[in-house]
């Protein structure tokens, strides 16, 4: 009964380990990053790094060669991905096409999107679907088609693009798929990067600020300017966090205000009712 029994234990702890090794993901498994890959994949952060838009030519959605120039007359909010990514692709554009739908600031007059995949080998073709299906998820508002353009480009552009933003990735061992992070990267109409939104998901406060600060030197409206006081970019967590302390001194300001704007308004009460000075005459 013993051997028995040991046997079923040891059979048992195989088929686990069977099991285990299964979910870990042998060769070929989706998304696991290759020998030696954690070296080389994530995001190195170039803030004030400027990139040389005259010299970097990609093909859009209609197969039209197009350097990136032409897309930076505003705030550019750009992304790496590859349109056939079975991972987190996906999930990072819609969370950015419902932020899109949530911000009011509006896309193709305050800012554009532009989208390009870091595969080589994919076309225009890949990348018009994936724009006509993103296009279709912004909710509450019309996006004019030119305000997010999606881009597809040779190895040699694809490569310099990656490199300048910082965007670290590799092929996965499968040697199909690619292992990579989440990004989405704001900058200024001269092409100077301005702000990383790192992570898949994205807040569309989190969004409107970092255009705002990727279009600095235009005026700004006083909504504009209080979202601004009360939220800071923290470099740390690569997002903009909610600043208690300046809201709290905020508060107290107006209170101050406000006290100081009664006691002057009290005196003058005094003075147009011809009350008297404290210890005069009856």
């Amino acid at each position: 009964m013993n051997r028995q029994r040991l046997n079923g234990d040891l059979m048992l702890l195989i088929v686990l380990a069977a099991s285990l090794a299964c979910l870990g993901g042998g060769p070929g498994a989706l998304g696991q990053e290759p020998p030696g890959a954690q070296t080389r994949i994530g995001i190195d952060e170039r803030l004030g790094a400027t990139l040389p838009l005259d010299d970097l030519e990609f093909n859009d959605e209609e197969g039209k060669p197009i350097k990136l120039r032409e897309l930076f007359d505003r705030p550019v909010a750009l992304t790496h991905v590859y349109y056939r990514c079975p991972g987190i692709c996906t999930p990072l554009l819609l969370e950015l096409a419902h932020a899109v739908g949530q911000c009011d600031l509006k896309p193709g007059e305050d800012y554009r999107l532009v989208t390009i995949s870091f595969d080589p080998a994919e076309g225009s073709e890949l990348a018009k679907n994936k724009k006509n299906n993103l296009l279709a998820e912004i909710k509450n508002r019309e996006v004019p088609r030119d305000a997010w353009r999606f881009l597809v480009g040779d190895a040699e552009n694809i490569r310099r693009v990656t490199e300048l933003t910082g965007f670290r990735y590799a092929r996965d061992r499968n040697q199909v798929d690619y292992v990579h992070t989440a990004t989405v990267i704001l900058l200024s109409r001269e092409g100077t990067i301005v702000r990383y939104l790192n992570g898949v998901t994205v807040n569309p406060v989190e969004l409107k600020m970092a255009i705002l600060d990727a279009r600095e030197g235009r005026p700004r409206s006083f909504m504009s300017r209080i979202g601004e006081l009360c939220y800071g970019y923290d470099p740390a967590k690569g997002s903009y966090v909610l600043k208690v302390n300046r809201i709290i001194l905020a508060v107290m300001g107006v209170l101050l205000v406000g006290f100081l704007a009664y006691l002057v308004r009290k005196g003058k009460n005094r003075k147009a009712f011809g009350q008297p000075p404290a210890g005069g005459a009856s």
